[in-house]
């Protein structure tokens, strides 16, 4: 009897405890790395001085990736241009299928870029953007059916392996009701990158494990769901100096001076300012800075907006005052927030590491596509994890899911209060 009664009593504290005891705001008790990480704004969420981290800056390529609109790629990375560790400097591509040559896709990947994806359309969601004849709003299950065929492209035409697709964007940064956050979540996502923020709010990368503000939200539905242990990359707007306006991305010219024309020097100022307000020791303290590079866009004008892109790579990567400064993917990045290293244990670090493998990007794509002769061979490499393999340490994420809730704490505590309850009562009431 007295043990049904017990039994009893640790099931209602149990109850008690998951239903009334639970955290809902974010706090360092309750939300620790690797695998959990609050929503922080114009501070240095690390435990590490501020002047001891890594300024990172992260390229972000969208578009149609095709032979017109590679050559910009190349020039930005190329393998002249090194971190200090001595790397080349690597981006994150979210890949659609529109025009897209896979071939080329995969020649980033095997020269460590990260592949991440948007929808395979990638048309507009929620605004028909491109004045298209027979465009509708998109409802649940055209989400569903845009990430699902264009992970399989890439599966497929690319022979990327699953593992190696970490990361999502929705399409032109329409979020709609959340809907994509939940089918990233089921296909074992590492992260999403699609909220924008005020360029007053620089906030770092966050996990979705507790409600967060969207106060400071440009794009964001009113509310937003919770997702255990799925990291938000969250994208800013950019501005100017002696301007109120802002702009949704590097590639929109509405926060630029209208009576100056957008020369070279201006677009590479343009760039040097949003990047000192990230890296400011007062302001941003080094927060991660995003530029998202449309890639028409980037191909047109090349004398002016490429020519800017590759003064600002250079200016940072040559000069002694930025030896700080790193070029790493979006993966790349959310490795080293996960397991924050000082700049003098970067040179050692794996996520920032490299071999000696020759980076070239211009490997004819036949030599390639002669490798993989039938997509029955494609998939059973890819099934076997034969494929594209990367130098990077694995990650055990399994041990991280272990002490992401509290219910271990809670089933702790309770437990030694069971013990306790049961030493109190044979001592009092089981003589009686």
């Amino acid at each position: 009897m007295m043990f049904w009664h017990l039994t009893y009593l640790f099931f209602c504290l149990l109850t008690f405890t998951s239903v009334f005891c639970a955290d809902t705001s974010c706090t360092k008790l309750n939300c620790q790395l690797p695998s959990c990480q609050c929503p922080i704004s114009n501070r240095n969420p690390t435990s590490l001085n501020v002047t001891d981290i890594p300024q990172l800056v992260l390229f972000t390529f969208v578009g149609n990736l095709n032979q017109y609109t590679f050559d910009s790629v190349r020039s930005i990375l190329n393998p002249a241009h090194r971190n200090p560790n001595k790397c080349p400097i690597s981006s994150t591509f979210f890949v659609n299928d529109n025009f897209t040559d896979y071939c080329l896709v995969q020649r980033l990947f095997n020269n460590h870029n990260e592949i991440a994806m948007t929808t395979s359309s990638n048309r507009c969601p929620l605004t028909n953007c491109y004045e298209e004849n027979h465009w509708r709003q998109w409802i649940d299950n055209d989400w569903k059916r845009e990430i699902k065929q264009q992970r399989l492209n890439l599966i497929e035409q690319s022979y990327i392996h699953h593992s190696h697709i970490k990361g999502f964007r929705v399409p032109h940064l329409q979020i709609d009701e959340n809907k994509h956050l939940e089918l990233i979540r089921n296909f074992h996502f590492n992260y999403d990158s699609s909220m924008l923020f005020q360029s007053s709010k620089l906030i770092w990368p966050f996990t979705l494990n507790y409600p967060i503000n969207l106060n400071e939200c440009m794009n964001c539905d009113e509310s937003y769901p919770t997702m255990e242990g799925l990291w938000q990359f969250p994208l800013h707007e950019w501005t100017y100096s002696n301007t109120s306006e802002s702009c949704r991305t590097f590639s929109d010219p509405s926060c630029l001076p209208e009576d100056e024309v957008h020369t070279a020097d201006l677009l590479f100022d343009f760039i040097k300012y949003n990047f000192d307000r990230h890296s400011s020791l007062t302001l941003g303290q080094r927060s991660p800075f995003v530029i998202e590079l449309d890639l028409m866009w980037l191909s047109e004008h090349q004398n002016k907006r490429l020519e800017a892109m590759l003064r600002f790579i250079e200016y940072t990567l040559n000069s002694e005052d930025h030896r700080h400064v790193y070029f790493v993917s979006l993966e790349q990045a959310l490795e080293w927030i996960k397991y924050p290293r000082t700049l003098n244990e970067l040179e050692d670090f794996w996520a920032f590491s490299c071999t000696d493998t020759i980076y070239d990007y211009d490997i004819d794509c036949a030599a390639l596509q002669t490798d993989f002769s039938s997509k029955s061979d494609a998939q059973r490499l890819i099934s076997k994890n034969e494929t594209n393999k990367t130098d990077t340490e694995p990650v055990d994420r399994q041990a991280e899911e272990l002490f992401r809730s509290g219910i271990l704490v809670h089933s702790i505590w309770i437990f030694i209060l069971l013990i306790i309850v049961v030493l109190i009562y044979d001592k009092y009431f089981a003589k009686k």
